[in-house]
């Protein structure tokens, strides 16, 4: 039982993290003054493969990630 609790909070912090990761990209891609257009294809395709790749709850947390992400960037420029 301690072993799934665990692994769980092992998941959790993994996924965490990831999301951080991504979060930084998107941050340096600001930075470095891409054109939006730039960030958000990333983000298509990062979309697109998670689409081809992940199922369930996986699926559902990077889904919010991107569009978390997609959000924090112009979309007009």
């Amino acid at each position: 039982m301690a072993k799934d609790k665990h692994a769980r909070e092992q998941n959790r912090l993994t996924a965490c993290a990831l999301a951080n990761l991504l979060a930084a990209i998107v941050d340096a891609m600001g930075d470095a003054e891409l054109p939006p257009s730039v960030i958000h294809r990333f983000l298509s395709r990062l979309d697109d493969l998670n689409q081809m790749q992940l199922w369930g709850e996986s699926l559902e947390f990077m889904e919010l990630v991107v569009n978390v992400l997609r959000r924090s960037v112009a979309c007009n420029d």
